[in-house]
């Protein structure tokens, strides 16, 4: 893996203008992630730019002082579709197309770098450094830049504290590792305060959102003698409130503070019947077996997939696939 490791600062030492993205509607280790490793590409005298498609949630824009994450679908569309770029990094994304739009800015003859944690990456890249054990893409990341000599400073050590907190659900999910909690200790040696980090993204809300929740954990659909508890957003509620919904990242985990509950779902209405399905667990079950018969895919812990189909219909056919695995049956043979 350290051979890898050093290939990787090879492709970056011999390019010179270089494209960060990952997934659609980035979450708290691809922020993170990206913004570090944009840090280091500038250290090397590169031009880089971290190109995403979706805003940056209000509650990962501390990371982000320097504004250097774009959305792909902002008024400089044009300026990026005409920027020349030899090296591309994707970071955290388990195939090309959950990139969205950006991959419109990709060349076929570009260099791809294909850099993530995930079971499931289906090895797209020119180029793939797959680390499963990994908490966070943010633990490679930290990896590649110790290897290199980067001296951390306080702002990067946060940026990479926060993937991890963040990616194992503040320390909680069977992810978290030793391995981890001693990259951490060092993030902290290197300036990164956890009290401010949790304090920006777990303590941070609106009041649109908190009444938001409050609509929502008053209505729960507790499944299976409460082993499974399934919250359900549609967008009147939504755009009723006024609610940002970059805010609602994280919002199933509220899903799994019933006690008894081992399975928490959120169902999200998007547009044209669309509805995207978060997963947790905190046993042993593994919600992205769930994910993965739907397209989609995760971890054990947490997971996700968007279906066509309405609310009522994703959440009967998402929870029949639950009760297929408990029960140990066939599972993937969807119901009409």
């Amino acid at each position: 893996m350290k051979d890898k490791l050093k290939q990787i600062l090879d492709y970056i030492r011999k390019s010179q203008s270089i494209l960060i993205t990952s997934h659609r509607d980035p979450d708290g280790d691809s922020i993170g992630s990206q913004l570090a490793l944009a840090e280091f590409v500038e250290s090397q005298g590169k031009s880089v730019w971290i190109i995403n498609q979706g805003d940056l949630p209000y509650k990962y824009k501390f990371l982000d002082s320097q504004s250097k994450i774009q959305n792909v679908n902002s008024t400089k569309k044009e300026l990026y579709l005409k920027t020349a770029f030899n090296l591309v990094l994707v970071l955290d994304c388990t195939s090309l197309d959950r990139i969205g739009d950006v991959e419109k800015l990709i060349q076929p003859e570009i260099t791809l770098i294909n850099i993530d944690h995930h079971p499931d990456n289906d090895r797209f890249g020119t180029f793939n450094y797959l680390d499963v054990e990994a908490s966070a893409v943010g633990e490679i990341i930290f990896s590649l830049l110790k290897l290199s000599g980067f001296s951390f400073t306080p702002r990067v050590a946060t940026q990479l504290y926060a993937t991890i907190l963040t990616d194992t659900g503040r320390f909680k999910f069977s992810n978290t590792s030793p391995h981890c909690l001693r990259i951490c200790a060092e993030l902290i040696e290197s300036g990164a305060d956890p009290k401010q980090v949790a304090n920006q993204i777990y303590f941070n809300h609106t009041l649109p959102f908190l009444n938001l929740l409050g609509s929502m954990l008053s209505h729960p659909q507790i499944i299976r003698d409460g082993k499974i508890c399934a919250m359900t957003l549609n967008q009147d509620l939504l755009s009723q409130l006024k609610v940002d919904p970059t805010e609602m990242e994280g919002v199933v985990d509220y899903s799994l503070f019933l006690r008894g509950v081992e399975i928490g779902l959120l169902f999200t209405e998007k547009e044209n019947e669309i509805t995207k399905v978060n997963l947790r667990s905190q046993n042993a079950f593994d919600v992205s077996l769930v994910a993965r018969i739907f397209g989609g895919g995760g971890h054990r812990n947490a997971a996700g997939c968007t279906l066509n189909l309405s609310l009522k219909e994703a959440e009967k056919i998402v929870v029949e696939q639950i009760e297929k695995i408990l029960k140990n049956e066939p599972v993937g043979s969807l119901s009409s």
